[in-house]
């Protein structure tokens, strides 16, 4: 069976990936961000690579308006939380470190050890909900918000509320 090229764009450009630079403008943290003036994006990069195209379309994004960067994260403990961090160091964003629902979950606190072991401001937030309160809280313009560190993370933060699934 061949498939033609034209199917095959058609294909690609309606593709959906839910947790992929996602952005949430639906459900109650979107609200939250909303209400702020932020915007809220959603992804699971949870390795360095993934890492390093997460700050480098997260430096495009804020390039564009010159707003600060606020990054939430909660990572499963098999990965690389020391790899992923670096490569945010030149947007200096405001990190918020955070659990989540598994047992395999990092605890926030060395999530903030490697967050601070790359030169970045952390802090621990008690779960997603906290961790954006906090992070709109900062002084200053508002912040382009960042959700990531682990799919299972940003699965828990899809499932909060059935506005947040793409359509």
């Amino acid at each position: 069976m061949r498939i033609d090229e034209a199917a095959i764009g058609r294909g690609i450009s309606t593709t959906v990936w839910p947790g992929r630079f996602q952005r949430l403008d639906k459900g109650p943290l979107a609200a939250m961000a909303a209400a702020r003036g932020s915007d809220l994006w959603l992804d699971g990069a949870h390795n360095p690579h993934a890492g390093r195209a997460l700050a480098e379309t997260v430096g495009r994004l804020a390039a564009r308006d010159g707003r600060p960067v606020a990054l939430i994260v909660g990572m499963l403990g098999r990965k690389d939380a020391t790899g992923f961090f670096p490569p945010f160091a030149p947007l200096k964003p405001n990190v918020f470190t955070t659990a989540f629902e598994s047992p395999n979950a990092t605890p926030p606190e060395a999530l903030a050890q490697a967050a601070a072991g790359a030169g970045l401001k952390v802090a621990v937030a008690n779960g997603v909900v906290d961790a954006l309160a906090r992070a709109l809280a900062e002084p200053g313009p508002a912040p382009h918000v960042i959700i990531g560190g682990s799919l299972h993370f940003v699965g828990d933060v899809l499932a909060m509320s059935p506005e947040t699934w793409p359509s």
